[in-house]
């Protein structure tokens, strides 16, 4: 699945949106504690989402009242499908409401609603829902209604990134020369700087490497040409990424400190099948990923599979922790000698760029990069195609 960083024009669902982030997306910003993660907590999943016939008014408040559930969840599954059926319902709702002979404003909300959940479905792969986003987009521009057409305004960016894995190279460049002229031309603004990132990793997600590192690079020209020393610093970063998304196919080289002191001898991992897994104790998908790689590790790690862990964790204490509780026995990379090496300033992270995790990197027995996206059910299969089936 997509790295989702779509986060604008979500106010219409935040509850909803905030769980499918939560659960599918790379985390940035929230905060799971160690402890709160022992034992899952007990499903109180008992949801209606079958959107009533009705006015306009009375499928809002059928929509007003699933915005205000919060149930708790058994399972991260539990949470992703809860998730889904909530977006469904949304787009659901628009649909009927759209269906009725309302005022504009009406509308307005309606198209807003529906092309929220569709885009952040889209933006995370979820099925068919990038090519039904874009079916949906062109229908509601093609409105008589010229604030309904204005609406999809902030959607159409994305819905077309969520799409450009299936476009042509020509479509693909086109999209990507596009994006960086707005960049040039608003000088860095927030909605250009997020369709041309988002871009990028949809491009490198969909094995389009090279592509996704040639957009990246002309970031990196375009910062350093800017007279603003704020956007000149983000050179580094996306000069960590362009190395990142390039990664596939080559080697990767890893050199630093390991819990327990000394530095990591990444050369003794050669002819082993190795996660490099970016994490932290604090970022809620990274431990809900945990128990897979936990069980792959268990499955695996007598025919050559390993783990190299490197913490972005900015305080050692919740780290020793955790692993203690959890009984992790792979190594696992932090180095607390120099405050400027914690966090997002590890020194490998900014290397790669990495600017949210899990970052999940399968390596191969030659040290070479299977693939950026070594999570959940990709993990298995890769591991089952190099390493063989274990039953």
């Amino acid at each position: 699945m997509l790295s989702l960083r779509w986060k604008s024009v979500l106010g219409l669902v935040p509850v909803a949106a905030a769980l499918l982030t939560f659960s599918i997306n790379t985390c940035e910003t929230t905060i799971v504690a160690a402890e709160d993660v022992k034992e899952p907590a007990k499903a109180e999943v008992d949801t209606d989402f079958e959107v009533p016939d009705g006015t306009a008014d009375e499928i809002f408040e059928f929509i007003d009242k699933l915005k205000e559930k919060q149930p708790r969840f058994a399972s991260q599954k539990e949470r992703i499908d809860y998730a889904i059926k909530v977006q469904r319902a949304f787009i659901t709702a628009g649909d009927k409401v759209l269906k009725q002979d309302v005022m504009e404003k009406v509308a307005v909300k309606a198209v807003q609603m529906k092309m929220s959940a569709l885009t952040l479905l889209a933006m995370n792969s979820i099925g068919d829902s990038a090519k039904e986003a874009m079916e949906a987009a062109v229908k509601h521009r093609a409105d008589e209604r010229a604030a309904v057409v204005k609406a999809i305004d902030p959607y159409w960016s994305p819905i077309r990134v969520a799409n450009v894995g299936d476009a042509s190279e020509p479509d693909r460049k086109k999209l990507a020369e596009e994006f960086l002229a707005a960049v040039s031309e608003t000088k860095f603004s927030p909605q250009a700087m997020r369709d041309a990132t988002q871009l990028g990793d949809v491009l490198a997600n969909k094995g389009h490497s090279e592509e996704a590192g040639a957009l990246y690079d002309s970031l990196v020209k375009l910062s350093k040409e800017s007279e603003n020393p704020k956007f000149q610093e983000n050179a580094t970063r996306f000069e960590g990424i362009a190395r990142r998304v390039r990664l596939p196919g080559k080697f990767m080289n890893l050199e630093g400190k390991v819990l327990g002191g000394g530095e990591l001898d990444w050369d003794s991992y050669r002819g082993k099948v190795v996660l490099v897994d970016f994490w932290a104790t604090w970022c809620g998908p990274c431990i809900g990923e945990l128990p897979n790689v936990k069980e792959n590790y268990k499955k695996y790690h007598e025919k050559g599979f390993d783990v190299v862990g490197i913490s972005l964790d900015r305080s050692r204490a919740p780290l020793d922790k955790f692993i203690e509780a959890q009984e992790l026995p792979w190594a696992q990379m932090y180095d607390e000698t120099i405050q400027a090496n914690k966090g997002w300033n590890h020194p490998m992270a900014q290397f790669y760029g990495i600017n949210s995790i899990p970052a999940a990197i399968l390596v191969d027995k030659e040290g070479k990069v299977i693939t950026l996206q070594a999570r959940g059910e990709e993990l298995t299969k890769q591991l089952e195609k190099l390493l063989g089936k274990v039953e």
